[in-house]
């Protein structure tokens, strides 16, 4: 079953009535990348072992007037957002990360972004898992980037 899981059975897959459009991504180290856009957030279902899972996810990036404004935080707020972020992301199906610039895992005082993805291995791949992975990766994406207006509210 594991090979039969192409670009093109998990774009019939994708729910077109949540979905608003879907576009393959040249990616080198991946049989396939689709680019996947719901409600004006992109994720990605990549698969880059013809035996491995389907990778749903994305990482998204703070620019650098939100990841001072983070340095910036007293300790205790910003030790609760991290634990507010903490809780939502250990609430979804997903591994995260919060990364440097080039990608290195670091503190959270440090992150220029955070990278979130969910796995969908071959043996439980289906519409409904694959979608379900979709949408809880959407509803992280979602609730980080609504941590731009958390960190605004907080005053300085």
């Amino acid at each position: 079953m594991s090979r039969d899981i192409d670009a093109e059975r998990v774009r019939t897959w994708i729910d077109d009535d949540l979905v608003g459009s879907v576009e393959r991504v040249p990616d080198e180290a991946a049989e396939f990348n689709l680019a996947v856009e719901i409600s004006n957030l992109l994720l990605h279902v990549v698969r880059r072992d013809p035996e491995g899972p389907l990778l749903v996810g994305q990482q998204i990036e703070y620019g650098a007037d939100i990841r001072s404004r983070i340095q910036e935080m007293a300790e205790a707020d910003r030790n609760d957002l991290v634990a507010r972020i903490r809780e939502t992301l250990t609430g979804v199906p997903v591994v995260y990360g919060f990364h440097d610039e080039r990608g290195a895992n670091v503190r959270f005082a440090e992150l220029s972004r955070i990278f979130i993805e969910h796995r969908l291995y071959p043996d439980a791949a289906s519409q409904q898992t694959l979608m379900e992975g979709l949408v809880a990766v959407w509803k992280a994406m979602r609730y980080l980037d609504d941590i731009v207006t958390l960190v605004d509210s907080v005053e300085r």
